[in-house]
């Protein structure tokens, strides 16, 4: 189900009812102070794919100024839009969008953009399937000043457009690190995979990686590195794989009889997540019933398997909004800090969604519109209870617990409700017909216990072994990923970023390991070299 876009929703609640675990680490947090001290599931891939297998499949890139934050807080100009973009674009494969599935007013422009994304492993394309909610909702965007984009490959966000899933434009099958890189390299001679296999702990001669401590299903073994070790194990284990190796805040690792290999502070901290919020209004058109009826989800099935259209091609998710929100709505305080970073980032991202949060109260048609922080000033972190990688990380995501962020969010939720009550949508609109959380909540007091109540993740955890400079104490690896105090170790994945930058970071990632194989064989090319 995992490969089917519209059933990317099953297993990714933050709630312990709807969890998967023949691919989920069932992963739960602390006690959140932010969202009335609920304990909350946090999804991970435990899969081959990782989380790429079971993320929500959009595909978006970051603007160009928060890169060019990123080369300056690294030092490392390569992370510059100019130079890091080559990365994004040989990754993917753009595909524009079957005119012959799609009705006209419902097809997005074509991005020249993906005009450079020819020859890479992932597929990226549009969905063949569009809500009739969805070209309402763009005229709205429109009007209330979020200009139209012709895609979000080319380093800008504020304004709105469609949203690009990482599946096959035929078949709208997903496409994961495992379909695209894995599986056609997995007859090569120098790859070997173990399945259900452990990692237990990076194994050191001094300060050198010269291995991995591992468990086949409780049968220990050991692989030995010839040259180095690459850790990728995502922004929750990867720092708890570093720590019970030895790795990490000294305190921590005493406290669990672990011998110190380097005192690493930022090990586990600076957390960065994008929480989000929404409402839920009734609506004229066919939206969250498209797939209520026996008979309607095996239509969709049958289309789906014949020629790769219907509603299972789409997440439900068809386009975004993104927008630096309006000034007026916000405190001093939180306009101080949002005006010092770049001002291509925005401040929140909208998505609307097919979906009624739960049972909905009667057979009528509902749409949600969800607001993510994507400039979130919270942070958490990631810890652990024991010396043992069989024993789960203890995750404190301490989001909107920040003032900023929650005046954000009761700002993002007016928003929405100018967005919903604008006259372009009159037509497709029941009138006041907010369902969730209704017109009775309207002060600033009321919003923000609605949001401590209802606000979740969207699972962008990252910057838990944060990529910084030589003197930064909090910084864990430097511009290559290679651990700061070691030798022959390295960190590629999410937890690597330096922060957290705006939009959904699957892109990122795949941008940032194609950099590293290219700093790899850069390394290999010039040793050879040498040893001539």
């Amino acid at each position: 189900m995992s490969q089917i876009p519209r059933y990317a929703w099953n297993g990714a609640d933050a709630r312990f009812d709807d969890v998967n675990p023949l691919v989920d680490w069932e992963f739960e947090t602390e006690p959140e102070l932010g969202v009335g001290g609920e304990r909350m599931h946090y999804t991970r891939g435990k899969t081959l794919g990782g989380s790429s297998a079971r993320n929500f499949m959009i595909y978006q890139r970051p603007t160009k100024g928060s890169l060019e934050k990123w080369a300056r807080e690294v030092e490392d100009e390569r992370y510059k839009w100019e130079n890091f973009r080559k990365y994004y674009d040989r990754s993917v494969t753009f595909n524009k969008a079957d005119v012959t599935k799609r009705l006209a007013n419902l097809t997005p422009p074509n991005d020249s953009s993906g005009e450079r994304a020819t020859s890479g492993p992932v597929q990226i394309s549009y969905a063949n399937y569009v809500l009739p909610f969805t070209s309402w909702v763009l005229k709205a965007a429109g009007a209330l000043g979020m200009k139209a984009l012709p895609g979000y490959l080319d380093g800008e966000l504020l304004g709105s457009g469609w949203n690009m899933q990482t599946t096959d434009p035929n078949t709208m099958i997903r496409d994961s690190s495992e379909t695209a890189y894995l599986r056609p390299a997995m007859n090569r001679s120098n790859l070997v995979v173990h399945r259900s296999t452990m990692a237990l702990k990076v194994l050191f001669e001094g300060t050198e990686a010269v291995g991995v401590s591992c468990s086949a299903d409780g049968k220990p073994f050991t692989l030995e590195a010839r040259k180095e070790v690459i850790v990728s194990a995502g922004a929750i284990q990867s720092p708890q794989l570093l720590m019970v190796s030895g790795i990490g805040p000294k305190e921590t690792l005493q406290k669990f009889g672990i011998p110190v290999v380097v005192d690493a502070p930022g090990v586990g901290h600076g957390l960065e997540d994008h929480p989000a919020v929404g409402t839920t209004h009734k609506v004229l058109v066919e939206s969250s019933t498209a797939l209520d009826t026996p008979e309607k989800v095996l239509a969709a099935t049958q289309n789906f398997l014949a020629n790769g259209t219907g509603p299972l091609t789409s997440t439900g998710i068809d386009v975004f909004g993104w927008e630096k929100l309006p000034r007026q709505l916000l405190s001093n305080a939180t306009l101080a800090s949002l005006d010092s970073t770049p001002e291509d980032w925005p401040d929140v991202e909208y998505m609307s969604l097919c979906l009624y949060p739960g049972l909905p109260p009667d057979e009528d048609d509902y749409v949600g519109i969800t607001a993510v922080l994507v400039n979130a000033f919270s942070r958490g972190n990631v810890s652990i209870q024991s010396s043992s990688m069989l024993d789960p990380p203890i995750i404190h995501l301490n989001f909107l617990t920040d003032s900023r962020d929650q005046d954000m969010a009761i700002a993002a939720l007016k928003r929405i409700r100018k967005i919903i009550s604008h006259a372009s949508l009159f037509p497709v609109v029941v009138p006041d017909s907010e369902a969730v959380p209704g017109k009775v909540v309207q002060t600033d007091a009321d919003l923000l216990q609605y949001v401590k109540a209802s606000a979740r993740t969207i699972s962008h955890a990252s910057s838990t072994c944060k990529m910084g400079r030589k003197g930064d104490k909090m910084a864990v690896v430097d511009s290559e990923g290679r651990v700061f105090g070691t030798r022959g170790l390295k960190v590629v994945d999410l937890s690597a970023v330096p922060f957290l930058p705006p939009g959904h970071p699957m892109a990122i990632i795949y941008a940032l390991a194609e950099m590293t194989s290219d700093r790899i064989l850069e390394g290999e090319e010039k040793g050879a070299e040498e040893s001539q």
